[in-house]
């Protein structure tokens, strides 16, 4: 290899990791949305009476983010974190959201809390909690 070639290889080197360097956002990106996408439908599912309307935002609010965030960061040309790590990454985050959500959810609707925002409100931050501390734990680049 050339001096010249070797230059050009490294400078493509270069390019490179500052491509993927702009890109490790992306899992705390994904993970504040997911928090904020379960917290949307958590208000949903308390604030809105018609249970009609109720389902249906709830489903939209449910889907609609995650899918979102999952095509955009699919498409990603360079993902700039790997499979997860031994320790599992955010997987527990996730399991903790999900699971908040529907104790939050379940108290909510036995016990007859439909349309008081002073339970739903927490509620919904608490729900957020899980995943937007594995947002802010994120390695930054």
């Amino acid at each position: 290899m050339s001096p010249e070639q070797a230059r050009d290889a490294l400078e493509h080197t270069d390019r490179l990791s500052r491509r993927v360097r702009a890109r490790a956002y992306t899992m705390r990106l994904y993970l504040v949305v997911c928090a904020a996408g379960n917290s949307v439908a958590l208000l949903v599912i308390g604030l809105v009476e018609p249970i009609v309307l109720k389902n249906v935002l709830a489903l939209a609010t449910t889907i609609l983010p995650f899918a979102a965030i999952t095509l955009w960061y699919r498409r990603l040309p360079v993902l700039a974190r790997t499979p997860p790590p031994p320790r599992w990454g955010a997987y527990p985050y996730a399991w903790g959201t999900w699971l908040l959500w529907c104790a939050a959810a379940g108290f909510g609707t036995l016990t007859g809390l439909d349309g008081r925002p002073e339970y739903w409100i927490p509620a919904a931050l608490v729900v957020a909690a899980p995943l937007t501390f594995a947002a802010l734990k994120e390695p930054r680049p």
